[in-house]
């Protein structure tokens, strides 16, 4: 066997592997919640070593974003009108269009899944990001808002440069921050 077929066939077990932790985490995530999972039952749930999860991801702040990002894949796959139009076209009978109209919109809660995992990720990078500073609801609230995508959307919107936006974020949550004190 050559070498590069080797090797293409390792990197694909790689990603393979990756992809089954990456799922495993997702499914325990939305059941217990981020903190509430540990990497054992992970690792469990993708049929692998614990040791083998760690190295895929050493640590949340690798792991989290990587179940998200997946999940936001998953509610990008959303039909287009055309194709929407084109998954009814052979039905002509109410009661298997409306069987399929609940099919697919059934699809689109995915991406809501996505948005509350999303959520709860922020949650915890904010919580790692403060170390044992107490955060309350309302601290959380506001900073959650502030470097969620809708209002980075905003500002870029606004004009303001996407190079520049970190830092208005930065300069905002450190004002609420010190406002706490």
């Amino acid at each position: 066997m050559p070498r590069r077929y080797r090797m293409a066939t390792r990197e694909r077990a790689v990603q393979e592997t990756r992809q089954r932790i990456i799922d495993a985490a997702i499914s325990l995530h939305a059941q217990r919640g981020v903190i509430a999972t540990n990497w054992e039952e992970i690792a469990e749930g993708a049929g692998v070593s614990t040791a083998t999860v760690y190295r895929h991801f050493p640590s949340l702040g690798e792991l989290v974003p990587a179940c998200a990002r997946t999940a936001f894949e998953a509610g990008a796959s959303l039909p287009t009108p055309a194709q929407a139009a084109a998954a009814f076209a052979g039905l002509t009978r109410p009661a298997p269009r409306i069987e399929r109209l609940i099919r697919e919109s059934c699809r689109c809660y995915e991406l809501d899944r996505a948005v509350r995992l999303q959520d709860r990720v922020l949650g915890v990078l904010i919580q790692a990001a403060l170390g044992d500073s107490f955060v309350d609801a309302q601290t959380m609230g506001v900073i959650k808002a502030l470097i969620d995508f809708p209002f980075w959307k905003a500002l870029t919107d606004a004009g303001v440069a996407t190079e520049t936006v970190p830092q208005v974020i930065n300069d905002l949550v450190r004002s609420r921050l010190q406002k706490r004190r």
